[in-house]
């Protein structure tokens, strides 16, 4: 099996997981806001993906350092999931009028 592949099905396993965890949220969206989600999420992934592997190309065709090159990578990966993230959170909120969002804890003194 190759890695893309692999990598394929376990994000497809994984869609599927949170979809079975989370029915009673999916209950409440309508067909359009779910598709909606879907389009969102598929979006925010090609995106992040192509980043990821042209941005990283990029940056470290510059670096001969195998130490750096990893480093340089592994910031960019964190980067662009955190980013990744936080798109995705907004705009599914804004699909579903705050039905699916991120809820941050905030430390109480």
């Amino acid at each position: 099996m190759t890695r893309p592949l692999l990598i394929a099905l376990v994000l497809i396993v994984y869609i599927v997981y949170v979809g079975f965890k989370h029915k009673e949220i999916w209950k409440k969206l309508s067909l359009l806001q779910i598709i909606g989600v879907f389009f969102t999420f598929a979006g925010v992934v090609s995106i992040s993906g192509i980043i990821l592997y042209y941005g990283s190309r990029y940056i470290t065709s510059a670096v001969s350092s195998n130490i750096m090159d990893f480093a340089i990578k592994f910031v960019l990966i964190i980067i662009v999931i955190a980013a990744a993230g936080l798109i995705f959170s907004s705009i599914a909120g804004k699909i579903t009028n705050g039905v699916i969002s991120i809820e941050r804890r905030h430390k109480k003194n």
